[in-house]
C-alpha cells in the first residue's frame, strides 16, 4: 500500500531528458513534515564527470557529490514516486532526504491532504 504523500519537482521535466539530468524533490507528509533531495540519473553522473575533467572542476572529475544525493536510472514522475514509496516503505526517509521547514500554507496541495 503505498503511503499518502505529495511529490514537488524544482522543474517539469521532458521525456528527452529523464535519462540524463537532476532534479530537487519535495516530499510532504500527512504530518506536515517535508523530506528534500536531488535526484541524479546514474547516467548525469557520467555526464557530470565527464564536463568536470575538461572544465577542472572537483579536482577534474576526481570527485562528485551533492547533499542528499539519490540515483535513478530514470528521473520519470513514475520512477521518482516508486523510490519515495519504497523509501518510505523501508522507513528510510530521515537518513536518505533531509527535513526541511514543516508545511504552514495548505496552499497547493489537495483538500483533505492534511487530515491524518
Amino acid at each position: 500500500m503505498t503511503k499518502k504523500k505529495h511529490i514537488w519537482l524544482s522543474r517539469q521535466l521532458s521525456e528527452a531528458e529523464i535519462h540524463d539530468t537532476s532534479v530537487d524533490v519535495i516530499v510532504t507528509l500527512p504530518d506536515r513534515t517535508r523530506w528534500m533531495a536531488t535526484f541524479f540519473t546514474y547516467q548525469n553522473i557520467k555526464t557530470l564527470r565527464q564536463k568536470y575533467k575538461e572544465t577542472g572542476v572537483n579536482l577534474s572529475g576526481t570527485y562528485l557529490w551533492a547533499v542528499n544525493m539519490i540515483i535513478c536510472e530514470d528521473l520519470s514522475r513514475e520512477t521518482i514516486e516508486k523510490v519515495v514509496d519504497d523509501i518510505i516503505a523501508d522507513e528510510r526517509l530521515a537518513s536518505a532526504m533531509m527535513r526541511i521547514s514543516d508545511v504552514t500554507n495548505e496552499a497547493g496541495y489537495e483538500e483533505g491532504f492534511f487530515e491524518v
